[in-house]
């Protein structure tokens, strides 16, 4: 039996999965099984998932979210530890090497991170990277409760003692999932890190990606304090701040292109997360104000 699981879950990744695969099969560490659950995807997943015959195991399951592809994914695999990939991430060669040393040296570490870089759907760097290299030490489960503790899953690898004790992915959560696995997780043992770069984190667009998933945040904020009481406050906090920065954001770029409607729509959430402040509504009702048009002279006369 392979040492470690690496699980992909893969909604319509055709054109993504093949790269993540090929970083898998070029990794330096050689014992693992790749195993890759194809979440109801529409596209030609499932024919490009085939090619790869007994490379991987290729499970299906109907479109039900990351979470349970992930769940589905460990259930079907045997590492003792379990590391995850997105369909549209990559890993450096090292990654399940520097990675899975970490764990055999330290067996009372839970799980282990890596570092990552952010590239745009071409490839190229991002020109910030600060959300990806946040946080390579340790973090308590009291700082976790403070603020979103931003490790994606790509970067993780965990014991499966610990997801069997912790439950893995909370299939409830269908948004946020990461954070709350990982506060569950640090609920069983302390985190490491590999101070390395060893993730390609892909980015997308934010719109309407980002829109369409904020009600499902709501969940994850219920189970947070249903789970952690007063103690989540912080985190609560610092999350809809977070949120809210993220909805201004994609309005202001909507406005510029011209897309007021659809600024509208992340504007209403805005105010959503901030009722009380009159900035917020004098800035969703600028957008039923006709655009103004910059002079052609540039000066202001004909």
């Amino acid at each position: 039996m392979a040492k470690v699981s690496v699980i992909i879950p893969v909604y319509n990744g055709a054109r993504t999965v093949p790269s993540a695969l090929a970083s898998v099969f070029a990794q330096s560490y050689t014992d693992y099984e790749v195993v890759v659950v194809d979440d109801g995807s529409t596209d030609d997943t499932a024919v490009v998932l085939a090619g790869y015959k007994d490379r991987i195991h290729a499970i299906s399951q109907p479109n039900s979210g990351a979470s349970t592809a992930r769940n589905a994914g460990i259930r079907a695999s045997g590492g003792e530890y379990v590391a995850f990939l997105d369909d549209d991430d990559e890993w450096m060669p090292e990654m399940l090497e520097r990675c899975a040393a970490v764990l055999d040296r330290d067996p009372n570490c839970a799980l282990v991170y890596a570092g990552a870089y952010k590239v745009d759907s071409n490839g190229r760097p991002m020109p910030n990277q600060d959300s990806q290299t946040w946080g390579l030490d340790s973090p308590t489960l009291a700082q976790m409760l403070e603020r979103p503790w931003n490790v994606v899953p790509s970067r993780v690898m965990v014991r499966r003692a610990t997801l069997e004790r912790s439950g893995g992915f909370d299939e409830r959560c269908v948004r946020a999932d990461d954070i709350y696995f990982l506060l569950l997780a640090r609920e069983h043992g302390y985190f490491r890190s590999v101070p390395e770069l060893l993730v390609r984190k892909s980015t997308r667009p934010l719109y309407p990606t980002a829109l369409k998933r904020e009600r499902g945040y709501e969940v994850f904020v219920r189970l947070v304090r249903e789970r952690y009481g007063a103690a989540a406050t912080p985190l609560i906090r610092e999350f809809r701040r977070m949120r809210m920065k993220v909805m201004k954001h994609m309005a202001r770029l909507l406005i510029e292109e011209g897309r007021t409607r659809e600024a509208r729509r992340c504007l209403a959430r805005v105010i959503y997360y901030q009722p009380a402040s009159p900035k917020a509504y004098r800035r969703y009702l600028k957008t039923f104000l006709p655009r103004r048009v910059p002079s052609r002279t540039g000066d202001g006369k004909a």
